[in-house]
């Protein structure tokens, strides 16, 4: 892959260099939001997909970068329920950076109504709110397969500065940046590489992943001891936060409930690492 992950600490010691991080941040928490969902994709395919969506479900990660902690990313699945005779799952996500970290501050909410069907998920709706100093900024988009269109809307302190509905492909579903958590955890169960459509920053664009069916011990300050994992690979057609060069990795747990258990994306200033802190799910470990 080309992914150098051993220089992160040499990019540490060396100090942070001096970047527009205001520019790179602005509208982009949902690129954020995506690429740590991209980390995670694939485990052995042994298992039954119907147990990937469980209703309860809390994961939190800790995000680091070197030995720095910039902050945590908590991803639930509420609930469900059936709309228009469809089985429709509720997502929900939030994001922060730490009291004190320097250049960035991020706090972000995310929600998804995702259908699911043929043991796959798509799109509903999603809604993503992002609190600024400046101002409270509110993206919502509402996918209309039936007439191949998503309806786009956008405030600034409850003020409208987009109201627009934007034609997507014909027969295509898409995944939001919440939805594709889930999208590629029900997708591990094939040895098939992936080209996934995906609606981000009001515009379509794509994600590739393929999987390495090799399983490896991967380490986590949760365990006490290493979990049995297999490893995903990707690249992601947009440039996210941080200047995410699209090239990521991850680790998921080698059994049915699919756990994303640890990550990493290169960005501009070195390798950014996602580690499963905390977890709430019937029946696991």
């Amino acid at each position: 892959m080309g992914v150098d992950f051993l220089q992160e600490t040499e990019m540490v010691a060396s100090g942070f260099q001096k970047i527009d991080f205001d520019f790179m941040i602005k509208k982009l928490s949902v690129k954020i939001l995506a690429a740590i969902i991209l980390l995670f994709c694939y485990c052995s395919s042994s298992y039954s997909q119907g147990n990937v969506l469980s209703e309860g479900e809390e994961l939190v990660y800790v995000v680091s970068y070197g030995f720095i902690k910039l902050g945590e990313v908590k991803i639930s699945l509420s609930g469900k329920k059936y709309i228009e005779g469809k089985e429709i799952y509720f997502s929900k996500a939030t994001m922060k950076t730490y009291s004190g970290i320097p250049f960035v501050s991020l706090n972000s909410v995310f929600e998804s109504e995702m259908i699911y069907e043929n043991n796959r998920v798509y799109s509903r709706r999603f809604k993503a709110v992002e609190y600024k100093e400046d101002g409270i900024l509110k993206i919502e988009y509402a996918f209309n397969y039936d007439s191949n269109f998503v309806h786009v809307i956008v405030t600034k302190d409850g003020r409208t500065d987009r109201d627009e509905k934007i034609k997507i492909n014909q027969n295509v579903k898409f995944q939001d940046g919440l939805s594709l958590f889930y999208c590629a955890r029900l997708d591990s169960y094939s040895e098939e590489n992936f080209m996934i459509p995906v609606f981000m920053n009001e515009a379509e664009t794509s994600v590739k992943y393929y999987f390495n069916s090799q399983k490896e011990e991967t380490s986590a300050s949760i365990f006490d001891d290493d979990i049995k994992t297999i490893r995903c690979n990707g690249n992601a057609s947009f440039k996210g936060v941080f200047g995410l060069t699209g090239e990521f990795a991850g680790w998921f747990s080698d059994d049915e409930a699919r756990i994303p258990i640890k990550s990493q994306m290169n960005v501009m200033i070195g390798s950014v690492t996602l580690e499963l802190e905390s977890y709430k799910r019937k029946n696991w470990h």
